[in-house]
């Protein structure tokens, strides 16, 4: 609420916020590391980036999922093996009689240029993910920071008995308890 002007409060007559017989709006003190972003997303931007999701599902019909134990028993080209690639693709076509007859050159070129391409998809999407995952750690932190203030106070206020400050202790201390020493008492079993 604002603060009502009096004597004291350091205005002249023609200062810029003077009013007459009014109120001066006390600024809302914010500690700047409790908001670290401030954003909304409107129903129709969720609706359209949900949507640009479907699409790319969409487009890459033929992506998989593998289980850990598959991913570790499969042998892949990684990122110690840089330069893999190139090295393979300009020897077996410099020497294709050496090439098994059971390779099958199409298909290789294919996986060759989805290979890239998925790199391509790959780093971009690493990229969004990190920046979404970051974001949403730092909104959580937010509220955790916000929620925090506001348990400290009604564990203040119940420690003062102030009327209802006790049950909204005991509703929030449950997200607040460590190793044993805020823990709720057991109840006793007749």
């Amino acid at each position: 609420m604002p603060q009502p002007l009096t004597w004291n409060s350091n205005l002249v007559w023609n200062a810029p916020g003077a009013v007459w017989n009014g109120f001066v709006a006390q600024p809302k003190q914010t500690m700047t590391n409790d908001n670290k972003v401030s954003a909304a997303l409107s129903a129709q931007d969720m609706t359209d980036i949900l949507a640009a999701f479907a699409t790319i599902k969409a487009k890459l019909p033929f992506l998989i999922n593998l289980t850990p134990a598959e991913k570790r028993r499969m042998p892949n080209i990684s990122t110690e093996r840089g330069g893999m690639v190139d090295t393979f693709t300009t020897e077996m076509d410099l020497h294709p009689d050496l090439i098994p007859a059971f390779v099958d050159m199409t298909e290789l070129q294919k996986d060759t240029a989805l290979l890239t391409q998925l790199e391509t998809i790959r780093s971009c999407a690493n990229e969004l993910c990190e920046g979404i995952n970051d974001t949403h750690q730092a909104v959580g932190s937010d509220m955790y920071m916000a929620y925090l203030s506001f348990y400290n106070n009604v564990k203040q206020a119940a420690k003062r008995a102030v009327v209802g400050a006790d049950a909204i202790y005991q509703n929030l201390r449950r997200f607040f308890q460590r190793g044993g020493g805020d823990a709720p008492s057991p109840t006793p079993t007749p």
